[in-house]
């Protein structure tokens, strides 16, 4: 450890030569609210490393010290020089690739640095209203096709009743939260009817929630997998020809789980973004590949997506219906019977398209948000 400490200390010397706009990104940044949290995730980082070492290489591999010392400095050296954590070092193959091939790769922490550039010193705010799902649910209603309640002080207590009563069963989402975390289905029948029992239980620690009305999914898109809302992520760029749909791809969740993000053990392919064909093989976060779910065994390239000409323009629509310094965006649409409806909106992590065609997207991306 002491000699992964001095190549940390080196590198972080360096970075500030090499990399100025990424070191300057890892600040904390104040969100509407009051709370306080890092723009481009939060992790400890040797236990990440770890673990997805453990992920992707195998017993022998992990045994082998010369070669985890050596993993491990072109770990590290990689988050410093590109911005890479260590599931996109290994996510994008870096193992097999030079630095001019790295180069070309947007992991988060460069995209994140490129967006708050681009907004001037307006990022907390804009950030903020994306980041909070109850700010975006009153930003975005008309396209969310369901109702919604705010689970965030003791005043929302009153339609919280309301919504309990006409909504028994729903779904609740930390208000800040990610990656699925936290996400659980609130049912009223657990908490013998009584809206205010399941109203502390959301507010314990003065949690801050969204609770809403749950999606009734298209059976063409639960085929794939029936437990989770499996949306379609649509990166979005607002540039001076009009909205661009940037690379979206599918997720779908494993076989009892309610949640499709692959950074909860799902799984994405990419789509055509003219047509809306899958034209990739299925992926997960782990490294693993998949010509069908491996649950459900429907394939995933060669399927279509229904109604994909709805989707482009319900995502145009939405996109420009959100205040003009949102120039990139990264929606998470659900095929309901009732037709598309918007999940969230992020500054979605471009790490699917990236792992799906096996290249970096730095250079696109870059071209676009100039455009």
């Amino acid at each position: 450890m002491s000699v992964l400490l001095r190549i940390k200390s080196i590198l972080a010397h360096l970075a500030w030569r090499l990399v100025p706009d990424l070191m300057a990104t890892r600040q904390v940044t104040k969100m509407q609210g009051g709370q306080r949290i890092f723009i481009h995730g939060d992790y400890d980082f040797m236990p990440h490393i770890m673990e997805n070492c453990e992920f992707f290489l195998s017993k022998e591999q992990l045994a082998d010290k010369i070669l985890m010392d050596k993993t491990i400095h072109d770990i590290v050296k990689s988050y410093y020089l590109y911005g890479t954590n260590a599931n996109e070092y290994f996510c994008y193959k870096f193992p097999e690739k030079n630095n001019k091939e790295r180069q070309t790769y947007l992991p988060r922490l460069k995209k994140d640095t490129m967006l708050v550039k681009q907004m001037q010193g307006r990022h907390e705010y804009f950030f903020g209203q994306i980041k909070d799902k109850n700010i975006f649910y009153q930003m975005a209603k008309p396209f969310f096709g369901r109702d919604a309640c705010r689970v965030a002080c003791p005043d929302d207590l009153k339609d919280f009743v309301t919504f309990t009563a006409k909504h028994p069963r729903s779904i609740a989402k930390p208000t800040r939260g990610g990656c699925g975390k936290g996400i659980e289905i609130l049912n009223m029948e657990d908490f013998g009817y009584k809206p205010e029992a399941a109203f502390n239980y959301l507010r314990e620690e003065d949690s801050s929630y969204i609770v809403e009305e749950l999606v009734e999914q298209d059976s063409r898109i639960a085929a794939w997998n029936a437990t989770s809302l499996n949306t379609i992520r649509v990166p979005s760029m607002r540039t001076r020809g009009g909205i661009v749909i940037f690379y979206p791809s599918i997720r779908i969740g494993r076989a009892g789980s309610i949640v499709d993000n692959a950074g909860a053990g799902g799984t994405f392919a990419a789509i055509d973004s003219k047509t809306g064909m899958i034209i990739t093989d299925g992926f997960d976060k782990r490294g693993h590949t998949y010509k069908e779910h491996p649950d459900s065994h429907k394939p995933y390239k060669g399927e279509q997506i229904p109604e994909w000409d709805a989707l482009i323009d319900f995502t145009r629509r939405l996109h420009e219906s959100m205040p003009k310094e949102h120039k990139y965006l990264a929606f998470d649409l659900a095929l309901s019977t009732k037709g598309w409806v918007v999940v969230e909106a992020n500054w979605g992590e471009l790490s699917m398209p990236q792992v799906e065609f096996g290249k970096g997207l730095y250079n696109e991306f870059k071209t676009l948000l100039e455009s």
